[in-house]
Parts: C-alpha cells; sequence; structure tokens
C-alpha cells in the first residue's frame, strides 16, 4: 500500500527528502563552523577572518531557510496525491459492480476511506522525517568523531542504543495502533449506523438504548486510543532521555577533554553544539518509529478491504458487442431458498411478481443484478448469458432498484436529470421535487416522509430510462390512491418500449400489469393477469391477505 502511494510522487517525495536532510545537513554544519571561527580568526583578533566566518554562516543560513520553507509546500502536494491516490483505490474498490463478498459497516469503510488513507498518505512527511533524522545523526557523528574520536564513540554509543530499543519499543506500539484504529472504525460505524436509522430510533422510543450502545462503543475506543497513546509516550520518552543523555555526555567528557588540552575551545564549542544538536534527529528518528506503526495498521486495513473477494466472477471491462434486446429470461434458478425458478419477460412486457417470501424476493433480484451467483440456473438479457457480460455493461442494461434506496443531497437535476417533468409525473413527485430543487435533500432524505422519498427515488430509477428496470415494492409507502396514480403513470411511460418488471403485491400495480407471476416455495406456482389469478386461492392469499 505504501508502494502504491508513493506512485505517482516518487520525485515529490524525493525532493522532499532532499531538502529536509540539507537543512538538517546545515543545521549541523552551524556549530562547526562556530567552532572554526572561534579557533580560526576570534582567538586571533583577525577582523577578515572573522567576517568570512559570519559570511558561511550567513551563506549556510540561506541554504538551511530556502530548503527548510521549500520542502513544507512539496512535501504537502505529495501527501496530498498520495492518500488522494489511495481513497480513489479504495472507493473504486467498493464501488465495483463485481461487488464484496464479505460486507462491511459503513461507518468502517467510512473510515478506511478517510483516515486511513490519510495516513498512508502523510508517509511522505514521515518519510522525510525519518532519513534526514538519519542523515543528520551520521553527519553529526562524523563530525564529532573528526573533531575528537572521544566525543564521536561517546556520540556513537547512544545511537547504537536507540537502534537496538526502538524496535522493541514499536511492536507493543504497532498493536495498540491496530487495536486503536479498529476500535475507532467500530465507533464509527456505530455512528453511522444511528444516524441513518434516527427516524426509527425515535418510532420506537430507543434513542436512550442507542445513546447507551454508541456510549459503551465510544468509551472502548478512547480506553484504546489511551493505550496506544501511552505506548507512543513510552517511545517518545524513553528515545529522548537517551538523545538527553547524549547531550550530557558529550558535554562532560568534552569539559575534561578541554581541561586536559586535549581540546581547543572551538573544538569544544563544536562539540557540545553537535551533541545538542543530536538531541534533534533523535527525536525524527523516534516520530518517524511512532508513524511507521501508526501507518503499518492503517495500510494493512486498507489492503484488507482492497483485498476481499468479489462476490461475483465474470468480465470487468467493457467489450465490443451489439446492442442487447430488452428480454429477460430466467431459467432454473436454483439457490439458498429458490428451486428452479423459470422466467421469460418478452421486450416492452411489465411483468409484475408476487414472492410472499422476502428471501426468495432477495435472491431472485441479486441473481438477476448479479450480486451473487445462484448455485444452478441461469439468467439470460436480450438472449445473451448475463455472466458473459461484463458488469457495467449488465448494470446499465438491467437496472435493479432495491426497496430501500439511498438518496443524495444534491439538487433535483443531479437526481433526475435537466428533463424531469416526465418522471417526475410518472411518479407522482412533483411536489417533492419542489422541495429539494435548490437545496436537495438532507441526510439521505431524511428531511423527506417515506411515501415522499420512495417517489424520488422511483422518479430517479425511470430517468435512467434502461432498457430493463426491476422494482422491488416501489409503492409500498403510498396510499391507495396515489399507487393507482403511479402504477398507471409506471405504465404509460414504459408500454412497448422498455421492459418492466415489478416485484409487488401492491393490487395497483398488479392491476396495471401485462401479466403477473407468482412465486411460492421457490417456483413459479401461476400465471395470468391479475384479473384472472384473483380466483386462485393461493394468489388471493399472497396479495388480498
Amino acid at each position: 500500500m505504501v508502494r502504491f502511494a508513493f506512485r505517482r510522487v516518487r520525485m515529490q517525495a524525493g525532493l522532499t527528502v532532499a531538502m529536509v536532510s540539507v537543512h538538517q545537513v546545515c543545521e549541523a554544519t552551524t556549530p562547526v563552523l562556530v567552532g572554526l571561527a572561534l579557533d580560526g580568526a576570534i582567538t586571533d583578533g583577525s577582523v577578515p577572518g572573522t567576517l568570512s566566518w559570519v559570511a558561511a554562516l550567513a551563506g549556510v543560513y540561506v541554504v538551511l531557510s530556502l530548503c527548510g520553507n521549500g520542502a513544507g509546500p512539496v512535501g504537502t502536494r505529495a501527501a496530498t496525491r498520495a492518500g488522494h491516490d489511495v481513497r480513489q483505490a479504495i472507493v473504486a474498490r467498493v464501488l465495483d459492480p463485481r461487488g464484496l463478498a464479505k460486507q462491511r459497516p459503513t461507518g468502517e469503510t467510512l473510515s478506511v476511506a478517510s483516515s486511513d488513507a490519510a495516513v498512508v498518505g502523510e508517509t511522505v512527511d514521515a518519510l522525510s522525517t525519518g532519513v534526514s533524522g538519519l542523515v543528520a545523526l551520521v553527519v553529526a557523528t562524523v563530525a564529532l568523531l573528526i573533531t575528537s574520536v572521544t566525543l564521536g564513540l561517546v556520540a556513537l554509543a547512544c545511537v547504537v542504543v536507540v537502534v537496538f530499543v526502538a524496535p522493541l519499543l514499536a511492536r507493543p506500539l504497532q498493536q495498540r495502533s491496530e487495536a486503536q484504529q479498529e476500535a475507532a472504525a467500530h465507533s464509527a460505524a456505530v455512528a453511522v449506523d444511528m444516524v441513518e436509522g434516527l427516524r426509527v430510533l425515535g418510532g420506537l422510543g430507543a434513542q436512550r438504548n442507542a445513546a447507551a450502545r454508541y456510549r459503551v462503543t465510544s468509551q472502548l475506543s478512547r480506553r484504546a486510543r489511551i493505550r496506544a497513546g501511552a505506548a507512543e509516550a513510552l517511545f517518545e520518552g524513553v528515545t529522548s532521555t537517551i538523545g538527553g543523555f547524549l547531550l550530557v555526555a558529550v558535554a562532560a567528557v568534552g569539559a575534561f577533554l578541554a581541561l586536559d588540552g586535549d581540546l581547543t575551545p572551538g573544538q569544544l564549542v563544536a562539540g557540545v553544539g553537535l551533541a545538542q544538536f543530536l538531541v534533534e534527529p533523535v527525536s525524527r528518528l523516534s516520530y518517524a518509529g511512532v508513524f511507521a506503526a501508526t501507518v503499518r495498521a492503517s495500510a494493512q486495513r486498507i489492503a484488507d478491504l482492497l483485498n476481499t473477494p468479489y462476490a461475483v466472477a465474470g468480465p470487468a471491462s467493457p467489450a465490443d458487442r451489439p446492442p442487447l434486446a430488452a428480454s429477460l429470461t430466467v431459467s432454473g434458478l436454483t439457490g439458498e431458498h429458490l428451486r428452479g425458478l423459470s422466467l421469460d419477460v418478452t421486450e416492452g412486457e411489465l411483468v409484475a411478481v408476487v414472492a410472499d417470501n422476502l428471501a426468495e424476493r432477495a435472491e431472485l433480484l441479486d441473481a438477476i443484478a448479479r450480486r451473487r451467483e445462484p448455485a444452478a440456473g441461469t439468467v439470460h438479457v436480450g438472449g445473451v448469458p448475463a455472466e458473459t457480460l461484463p458488469l457495467d455493461v449488465l448494470h446499465a442494461h438491467v437496472a435493479v432498484v432495491p426497496h430501500n434506496s439511498a438518496l443524495f443531497t444534491e439538487p433535483l437535476p443531479e437526481v433526475v436529470g435537466g428533463d424531469p417533468a416526465p418522471y417526475l409525473a410518472a411518479a407522482c413527485a412533483e411536489e417533492v421535487a419542489a422541495l429539494i430543487r435548490d437545496r436537495g435533500s438532507v441526510h439521505s432524505g431524511r428531511n423527506l416522509s417515506g411515501g415522499q422519498q420512495q417517489r424520488l427515488s422511483l422518479a430517479r430509477a425511470l430517468a435512467a430510462d434502461p432498457p430493463v428496470l426491476v422494482l422491488d415494492e416501489p409503492a409500498s409507502a403510498l396510499d391507495a390512491v396515489t399507487e393507482a396514480a403511479v402504477a398507471a403513470g409506471i405504465r404509460e411511460l414504459r408500454r412497448g418500449r422498455r421492459t418492466t418488471i415489478v416485484v409487488t403485491s401492491s393490487a395497483g400495480l398488479l392491476a396495471v400489469a401485462d401479466r403477473v407471476v407468482l412465486v411460492q416455495n421457490g417456483a413459479l406456482v401461476a400465471e395470468g393477469t391479475h384479473t384472472d389469478l384473483v380466483a386462485d386461492e393461493r394468489y388471493a392469499g399472497a396479495v388480498l391477505s
């Protein structure tokens, strides 16, 4: 995942690393230049020499400033692009027509696509921090060895301790980071469920129970974050302490060497300055270690989502083929609830399917939309086996609209197109359109009643105008008068021009259908017009009871 994030930002990331590393080298060079100036010009009272060293220091600070200030914008652009690419990959996988074999809560997916993607994108910053810290550590240690082998060895010993201690502390930090992110995702999932079900919770009077559930979940997330924070603080505290001991040790050893005459005043200033500077690269490596643990946890969660098996197999990209006829044939469909169901719908027909078993209905709709594979049987679209069609081609030709359709916060033209009148009229949704014409629906249509949501969803489905449209109980929330008007509107809009299948027990829709089929015990048991089938006890029991 990290390699994928860096795919398009390698040059910017490399430039950021180089600029920050140069910045750190300039900082490490500063005490060395001061020490050289002290021994080479200041102690001799040479004004020209002193001015030369001041000019050199000024040049170093110009480079330091340019690199430090320039790295920020470049790194931010690279991190933003990397996070965007990861987020796009997540969205593409979630929206892939082949589906996810393992469904995930909405809140968890949202957490992965937002916070985890952002964390992986920020590895550009962590890389520049870590690499520049390592470069500064090497440069400063080498400078100390050149100044005094003893001081260099003291610094080297502290660096070795950091190298060995940091991985030991990073392991529990990584484990706690993973646990914290899982808890945060679960908390987000519960929150999203509550928002989506707010109307239902209010109707049941279950707000207090829902709030109590979220309180427990959020407390678990809080405790997980505290545990991760404690491990992070321990990691940073230990590495910072090592950096502090490095400064004290170098300063103490340098002082004794200067007293013995083994170090000049300039070398002592340079040595102490370098030791003081070394605290920063040690801290940078500490930050990079902490962030690496967090990145690993986020990258693993993203990889798990992207590697989720597909719900159905088949071609994923369009293939050149002649236009398909608007017919649909189901032959011997067998699954968990279906028992050899067969159904033939010719082009231009309006067929109603009565299935009083919700599980049978869901399995039939999933098979037509290829959301899951049946155990046996086939679905043909325009005479072509559905499994041979690329899924985007299939879904463009056959639209299966679920009973609970989500509405988005968008203005009317984005919902039903630029010429919505015929579709709004067919769905009896003109007054609903007036409510959202300018500002859109709010919170997935929560500002609309159930009937208003249903009529607007139906208008959107009709506006898509697919050759084959499959509707699942499109009028269940409507009163009898509106239901009859909607049934007539659907028939008039699509009659003889498009094929429509309505899975329903609504008498108004059944009455306008060209043909009605009754499905019981997973198989087709009767068919005819609504008027003909009313005399059948099985049909009357399913529709009129």
